[in-house]
C-alpha cells in the first residue's frame, strides 16, 4: 500500500491510499476543499482490474451544513450492463478535484518515453458535479514525467514510480509519501 498527502495550490488538501485488492488495485481517496467559502469533503473509490481497466467508481460529496450526496452518476457508467453510446470508449475515469486518476491511464497506457496516446474519459467536473466524456492526451516525456493535455488545458506531471502524482503543474503537490 502507498499512501500520498497532496497540497493543493488552492489551499484544500487530500490523503490517497492505493493499495492492491484482489487481482486489482484500489485508490482511495478524501478531499478537503472550499467552495464559495464553504468547506467540503469529498471522498471517492476507484477499483480497476488488473490491466488498470475501471470497474467501479464511487464518490460521495458533503458540504458543510448540508447532507452528503452520492454520485451515482459514476457508479451507473460502471456497473451498468449496457452503458450509454457516448461512454463506450471512455475505460478510465477523471475525477477533477484529484490527481489520483491520472494514475489511472499512466499505469494503464504503460507509454515509453516519447510516446504520447488520445483516450476518452469519463470526466467528473468540480464544482458542478457534472460528468461527460472527453479527450485527453499523455505524451511522456521521461521516465517519471508526463505532459497531460486536455483541450487548451496542458500541466506537466512528475510521478513516482507506481504512477501517483508528486508535483502537478500549477495544481497540486505531494507534502508526504508512504
Amino acid at each position: 500500500m502507498t499512501a500520498v498527502l497532496w497540497q493543493a495550490s488552492d489551499g484544500g488538501s487530500e490523503v490517497c491510499l492505493l493499495k492492491r485488492s484482489g487481482r486489482g488495485w484500489l485508490l482511495t481517496g478524501t478531499v478537503l476543499t472550499h467552495e464559495a467559502e464553504q468547506p467540503i469533503e469529498i471522498r471517492y473509490a476507484v477499483t480497476v482490474d488488473s490491466a488498470w481497466t475501471t470497474t467501479h467508481v464511487a464518490a460521495r460529496v458533503a458540504i458543510a451544513g448540508s447532507d452528503p450526496r452520492e454520485l451515482d452518476q459514476l457508479g451507473a457508467l460502471w456497473s451498468a450492463t449496457t452503458r450509454p453510446s457516448e461512454y463506450r470508449n471512455c475505460v478510465d475515469v477523471d475525477l477533477s478535484f484529484t490527481p489520483a486518476t491520472n494514475t489511472l491511464p499512466i499505469r494503464r497506457l504503460d507509454l515509453r518515453v516519447g510516446d504520447q496516446a488520445e483516450i476518452e474519459v469519463a470526466w467528473l467536473t468540480w464544482p458542478d458535479l457534472d460528468v461527460r466524456p472527453i479527450r485527453q492526451v499523455y505524451a511522456r516525456l521521461e521516465e517519471n514525467r508526463y505532459r497531460y493535455t486536455q483541450g487548451d488545458f496542458t500541466a506537466e506531471l512528475v510521478v513516482d514510480d507506481q504512477g501517483l502524482v508528486l508535483d502537478y503543474e500549477g495544481l497540486w503537490r505531494a507534502v508526504a509519501l508512504a
